[in-house]
């Protein structure tokens, strides 16, 4: 079943476009990635779906429903999460004040059991739960990003580049407990310049250059792809 579908969508901000005409549909349960180069695209596609950017044609759907001219603030009410790359926690908070904070329209058994499962994915966060989230590394600062947007038990997650400056064990770990998420029933979608890590742990791939998608199929077709993996993704064939 198709949970996000995006249609001839042409975006961008103010009076520049950078997308054009794209489409793309994302099944329920799905994990996708998109890769591309830099500057073609990826982050402004979901800052679209999320209501971030200026919409100058084309038609964002959520099981069916318009997303276009839903208010940014009340798009979440629909079952999206969006984790931008950067200021995606309030780091004047500690980690327990922020997942409340995510939390705040459960009831309380539901919030100590989305809690537990938190911890359960990132025990980190667990001990150091009363620590300010400024105060955390950049990988453990992701997790408490992620962990706000699972919080709610979005349908559909948006993340922006999730391993940005993130040493190869934490962006293996950050990838591992998004594959365990979407193993959940949560739908993720995931803008990521480290193609070939993530090729390896999601279902299908979209391949962006100069705002229009180039290629697109399963992770192992796209990695198995010669042409594409050297153009696109800066990355060789997997062996």
């Amino acid at each position: 079943m198709t949970l996000l579908s995006v249609e001839h969508l042409s975006a961008g901000y103010g009076k520049l476009q950078i997308l054009h005409d794209l489409s793309l549909s994302v099944e329920a349960g799905q994990f996708v990635g998109v890769f591309g180069p830099n500057g073609s695209g990826k982050s402004t596609l979901i800052k679209s779906i999320f209501g971030l950017t200026r919409l100058f044609g084309g038609t964002i759907r959520l099981d069916g429903v318009t997303l276009n001219n839903v208010p940014t603030e009340k798009i979440g009410a629909y079952g999206v999460a969006y984790v931008p790359q950067t200021q995606n926690v309030f780091t004047a908070m500690t980690i327990r004040e922020n997942l409340l904070l995510a939390g705040r329209h459960l009831s309380h058994g539901d919030l100590e059991h989305r809690l537990s499962e938190v911890f359960k994915t990132f025990p980190i966060l667990r001990e150091r739960q009363l620590q300010r989230a400024g105060q955390l590394s950049g990988g453990e600062r992701q997790m408490l990003a992620i962990s706000i947007a699972f919080v709610p038990r979005p349908r559909l997650m948006l993340l922006d580049e999730p391993s940005a400056a993130l040493s190869p064990l934490l962006v293996k770990e950050i990838f591992k407990q998004l594959r365990r998420l979407c193993d959940q029933g949560i739908t993720l979608v995931v803008v990521e310049q480290n193609a070939r890590s993530l090729l390896q742990l999601c279902d299908y791939g979209y391949v962006l250059r100069e705002g229009q998608i180039v290629f697109q199929g399963a992770a192992a077709d796209i990695l198995a792809d010669e042409e594409t993996a050297k153009s696109y993704l800066g990355v060789g064939t997997a062996r």
